[in-house]
């Protein structure tokens, strides 16, 4: 991810004329190979959380991340320096609330956890919670699909790693008040110089805390939103988890209430430099009417939300009108559907004119038909909105698009029809056959601006990726169509997890409305479930027990094995199911993610021998 928004406007617009220019060129040249895109939205749903695997940073990514490729990196956010050096908070309020910040008293912080943010390192507030609150929301509208290719437990293990990063960086006193929130850990300028794998990265990685003084109001309410999201995704499954979750997000609405209001300035300048506040808020305040129907929530979002705004620009990180404009008017059809009520409030909340006509639904309709018909188009019949990342704004349009048929008579319109044909486009219908998915085909982008998958010490290298970024959405195309593809390109192969965000959502709905029984999950593809365990059988005291790493007794260590781990430490499955004996592989006793790592290095070939096992290797007598 390189900087933001430091380029004058009339300066890119020459940069992007040029670039159209030479694509036109190049274009003459361009061969059409007509090669029939692969349309499989399972099979793209079900890819789109990879990429997520692929960005966990932390102490938990070898017991919650699917990529063998991967493992826990940055554990020292575990044991960040509780200082005015080390963070942007002073001395002086570090001292005044030290039993919060650090109750042990050993002047360190634990913000380990959570997600880097692109193809860099860095764990940036509001794009976090942006893709936290987006991907959640996609799960909250189309579960059901989720449920159907099998994908839903993946999505949960991502979506509880993005809020319980947020809870542990949540800092309350003693009556649950918060008096603190890391909202990023590391520093982009520093960062960007490094290219190689999150596990070999030991930079000096700083901690930026939104306080009283320091309110941040765009990323608190934009995190605030993610655990409301959360709270809905987990009630009728886990009701303590939930309800903390919504807990926490109510303290930190309270603290965007309380406290003055400013975009978040600090750490993120020149990377994500935040336009405003006012939509994050209401974004807060509209998941927790629709989650609590208090009226607090609903006088709070209506005080601040900008009707028109929604057709301007698209669901992202630095603008959620149309995320708003949609929880609005669910919750609008949900507790006023037959009165004007609702719409009576909002025009005294914000000081319209009393016969001003209001339809929460109206703002969406809008945006997606000024997409199908004013956002500029390819040739190749592409809406192309900006050269920075087009394809993530292009499948926010078509998630949003998505989101209005389901609750217009959950039946595909032609904004539904317009999305599907968006993402054909994507999935490699297109003037060059490119498919801008990782992973998801043969002619996907291969050289994604991402250093964990490349595997290589310079972006500049050209040697093929060590590692295929399975479900990565890419940069996308540009005005002319056209695509490069090199690993040192971060507009064109820039990918984020703001990028993927949208985009899963967008999968799912399209399966909802177009998927048929020819479209199936990838069975290759690594999965956190394990279809019908039976509980291992006890051995008898003279009997083999099998061989360590072996959980499931089949007489080979394998992947399956990685996974009965994984879900085992996940509480997904319990000891009936394993065989407990076997997992332990360091003797200590006890099963652990230790364990997990152990095994892990053993598949991968990293070590030949587990550290429990008898020399020469051969089975456990019970």
């Amino acid at each position: 991810m390189k900087m933001k928004g430091l380029i004058s406007k009339r300066k890119w617009a020459m940069i992007v004329s040029f670039v159209i220019l030479a694509t036109m060129i190049v274009s003459l040249n361009t061969i059409n190979l007509n090669a029939a895109a692969e349309v499989n939205f399972a099979k793209a749903l079900q890819y789109s959380m990879f990429f997520y695997d692929a960005n966990m940073c932390g102490t938990g990514v070898d017991e919650n991340g699917l990529l063998d490729w991967r493992s826990n990196c940055h554990v020292y956010d575990a044991e960040l320096k509780l200082d005015s050096q080390n963070t942007n908070m002073s001395d002086g309020f570090i001292s005044s609330n030290k039993s919060i910040l650090d109750p042990d008293g050993n002047g360190k912080v634990d913000v380990s956890g959570g997600f880097h943010d692109a193809g860099d390192h860095v764990k940036f507030g509001l794009p976090e919670a942006y893709a936290a609150s987006t991907v959640g929301w996609g799960y909250y509208e189309f579960r059901d699909q989720f449920i159907a290719t099998g994908q839903h437990t993946h999505a949960e293990v991502i979506l509880r790693y993005f809020n319980d990063y947020f809870m542990k960086c949540t800092f309350r006193d003693s009556s649950g008040n918060v008096v603190a929130f890391c909202y990023q850990v590391g520093d982009g300028n520093i960062d960007h110089s490094f290219w190689d794998s999150p596990e070999n990265d030991s930079m000096p990685r700083k901690g930026w805390f939104a306080t009283k003084e320091l309110p941040s109001t765009d990323v608190i309410s934009a995190t605030s939103a993610s655990l409301t999201v959360n709270y809905f995704n987990f009630k009728d499954t886990d009701s303590q988890y939930a309800a903390k979750s919504l807990d926490y997000a109510k303290a930190l609405f309270d603290f965007a209430k309380k406290n003055g209001k400013s975009v978040n300035d600090q750490g993120c300048g020149g990377f994500y430099n935040s336009s405003k506040w006012q939509d994050d808020y209401c974004w807060a305040a509209a998941w927790l009417y629709l989650a609590t129907q208090e009226d607090d929530y609903l006088e709070e979002a209506f005080k601040y939300y900008d009707y028109y705004a929604p057709p301007g620009w698209v669901h992202c990180w630095n603008d959620v009108w149309s995320g708003v404009a949609c929880i609005l008017a669910e919750a609008n059809d949900l507790y006023d559907n037959d009165s004007q009520a609702f719409e009576d409030r909002y025009k005294k909340a914000s000081n319209k004119n009393p016969y001003e006509e209001i339809d929460f639904w109206k703002p969406i309709e809008d945006m997606v038909n000024k997409w199908m018909t004013s956002v500029p188009k390819t040739g190749g019949g592409y809406a192309f909105l900006d050269q920075w990342g087009s394809a993530r704004y292009n499948t926010a349009a078509q998630f949003v698009a998505l989101v209005y048929d389901k609750h217009h008579g959950d039946t595909p319109s032609k904004f539904g029809n317009w999305a599907k044909s968006q993402m054909e486009y994507l999935m490699g219908n297109n003037p060059i056959n490119r498919c801008y998915i990782v992973g998801y085909s043969s002619n996907s982008a291969k050289y994604p601006h991402h250093r964990a998958a490349s595997g290589l010490k310079d972006c500049h290298d050209q040697s093929p990726h060590k590692h295929v970024l399975y479900g990565a959405l890419v940069g996308g195309p540009d005005l002319g169509d056209q695509h490069i593809d090199k690993t040192e390109d971060y507009i064109y192969n820039e990918v984020a997890i703001d990028y993927n965000a949208a985009f899963v959502g967008a999968c799912a709905g399209l399966y909802r409305f177009f998927g048929d029984s020819s479209m199936k999950i990838d069975p290759s593809m690594p999965s956190h479930s394990i279809p019908d365990p039976t509980p291992m059988p006890t051995p008898t005291p003279t009997e083999s027990a099998g061989l360590y790493g072996d959980l499931n007794g089949d007489e080979a260590v394998d992947s399956t094995d990685l996974t009965l781990m994984k879900r085992y430490l996940l509480r997904k499955i319990g000891g009936s199911y394993i065989s407990e004996l076997l997992a332990d592989l360091n003797g200590d006793g006890v099963i652990d993610s230790t364990d997990l790592t152990i095994l892990k290095r053993y598949l991968l070939r990293k070590i030949t021998k587990l550290p429990i096992e008898p020399a020469g290797g051969g089975p456990v007598i019970d």
